[in-house]
This record gives C-alpha cells, sequence and structure tokens, in this order.
C-alpha cells in the first residue's frame, strides 16, 4: 500500500510497477518539487557500485551491485574537457590509475584509453543504461563539476523517475533545484568526527538547508551519529535519511533498528548474512535479505 507523507498534502503519482522491488515496499511520493522516500526496511544502496568485489565506480561494479539484488546505486559524476559525464570518484587519475592527469583536462575519447584494474571509466549515459527502472541511482555532484550537463544525461535517458542528485555541497543542490526541479534532491553531511547527536541545534540548522533546497533529505555520515535521536529529529520533520558508508554488519544493524531509510556499502553482499540475522527477530525493522 503506498503510504502517505506528512510533508505531502497530496499524493500525486505512483512509481511505475517494477521498482523499487516490492519486497521492499518502499515508494517515492511526488508533491510540487518535494519527493519523499518511505520505506518499511532500509534501502540497500550499493556505494560505488559493489566496490567491495569489483573495481568502484565501473559497469563491472555496478553490474555486480545489481546482481546482487541491490535496491540502488551510488555514483560520483566529474566533467570530461569537452564536457562529457563521466562516472568519477577524483579530480584527479593518480589514486585509481596511478598514471598523472585531471579528468577535466582529457576528452572523453582520451578517457577511453584510461583503466581501473582492467576497467573501463564509463559515462554517466552508460551507467543508467544499467538500472532500467529497477533500481534508484544517487549521483554525487563532485565539486567544481556543473549541474546541467548531468541534468541533459539524465533527461536524455528518461531517468529522471529513477535519479536523486546529491552534493555535499549545498550551493550544487540549490543549482540542481533551479535546473531540474522535477529531479529529486539530497543534500550529504559528513560528521568530521563529532556526534551530531550532541547538538540539538544542529539538527534546526539543517532542516533549515533542506527547506531552503527543497530536498528530500539527507545522507549523513553513520560514523557521525551515536543514537537514534539525529534519525528521529530528521524523520520527524518529513525528511529521509540515508547513511553511508557502513561496511560493518553491526552498524547495518544497528541503524536499522533506528529507523534509516537507506544503508551505503561498498559490500551488498554482506546483507545476505546481516538480512538473515535481522529476520531472527520479531517486531523489529529489518534489513532486506538478497535472493540466492
Amino acid at each position: 500500500m503506498v503510504q502517505r507523507c506528512r510533508r505531502c498534502t497530496t499524493r500525486k503519482r505512483r512509481i511505475a510497477q517494477g521498482w523499487p522491488p516490492a519486497q521492499d515496499r518502499s515508494f517515492l511520493l511526488f508533491s510540487g518539487s518535494l519527493w519523499c522516500f518511505l520505506v518499511a526496511t532500509p534501502l540497500l544502496i550499493a556505494h560505488r557500485g559493489a566496490s567491495a568485489e569489483a573495481p568502484e565506480n565501473t559497469l563491472a561494479a555496478f553490474r555486480r551491485a545489481l546482481a546482487l539484488g541491490a535496491n540502488g546505486i551510488e555514483l560520483d559524476v566529474q566533467l570530461s574537457r569537452d564536457g562529457v559525464p563521466v562516472v568519477f570518484h577524483d579530480p584527479t587519475l593518480a589514486r585509481l590509475t596511478g598514471r598523472r592527469g585531471r579528468i577535466a583536462r582529457l576528452t572523453r575519447q582520451e578517457l577511453q584509453t584510461v583503466r581501473v584494474r582492467g576497467e573501463p571509466v564509463p559515462t554517466l549515459a552508460e551507467v543508467l543504461a544499467l538500472p532500467r527502472r529497477h533500481a534508484v541511482v544517487q549521483i554525487e555532484i563532485k565539486r567544481g563539476v556543473p549541474v546541467a550537463p548531468v541534468v541533459r544525461v539524465v533527461l536524455d535517458a528518461r531517468a529522471a523517475t529513477d535519479v536523486v542528485l546529491a552534493s555535499f555541497d549545498a550551493a550544487i543542490v540549490a543549482e540542481a533545484r533551479r535546473v531540474a526541479p522535477q529531479i529529486p534532491r539530497m543534500l550529504i553531511a559528513g560528521g568530521r568526527g563529532r556526534r551530531l547527536g550532541r547538538f540539538r541545534i544542529r539538527v534546526a540548522d539543517l532542516t533549515a538547508i533542506l527547506s531552503s533546497l527543497g530536498a528530500a533529505g539527507v545522507s549523513l555520515d553513520y560514523r557521525a551519529l551515536g543514537s537514534p535521536a539525529v534519525i528521529s529529529a530528521l524523520k520527524s520533520r518529513g525528511w529521509c535519511v540515508w547513511c553511508w558508508t557502513v561496511n560493518e554488519p553491526a552498524a547495518m544493524l544497528r541503524l536499522a533498528r533506528w529507523g534509516v531509510d537507506a544503508i551505503l556499502t561498498d559490500n551488498p553482499a554482506l546483507l545476505q548474512m546481516t538480512g538473515e540475522e535481522s529476520n531472527r527477530g520479531s517486531g523489529a525493522r529489518r534489513l532486506p535479505s538478497l535472493p540466492q
């Protein structure tokens, strides 16, 4: 049954049959420029694909995540010199390829010769062709990357209902709202080693920022959360809460109990264990089990 969000006064549409996966009973509701994510169990989002098993942000990593049954994938976007959005985390090639150079100084054709542990650097268009409405795609727009070329690729791929535009930079999220108000947005926030729950004022400040951005919610560094208080405070105000990057079963189970709406992980296969463990409980909020 489709649920109604506290922040939405009318229910205007349902997502087409087939996404999100039925077993998760997760829904996107649209009202004006606000998208709201309501979930019965946390969505499992493969951070840079199944990057624990395959090179991060490559087609191999994304295919593996989808084959495992992940509810979504997260990726990072940079812009080539000729304006093509490509999926790569760093602005430079060094960490992932051992080569010198910056993504922004290479054309798409030049980037086709680059390999990340044997895998090519994909374009955003190539990655968006993979889920085909069977998974959500969180696109993190890196600082300095213009929003408009990213939006053009999303619209050309007819993926506006499957994508979440996200950034650590509030100005980028604001630009996404201006350029494409119909595409949902999220702010990404890091705790920088301090627990947000110690400071009530931070919740108020965060909700003010989210309101100004017309964002659906926030993706938080889970290590900044010492209790469910911040999650509860944000959700009670109608915001969805995602957490990154969670690679420990105990942390996954804890965050599920605390009520997060999505968990980003490098290792979606880990859910085969954590899902089974969470399903032993009765009445507790569960993690979804992956198909065998």
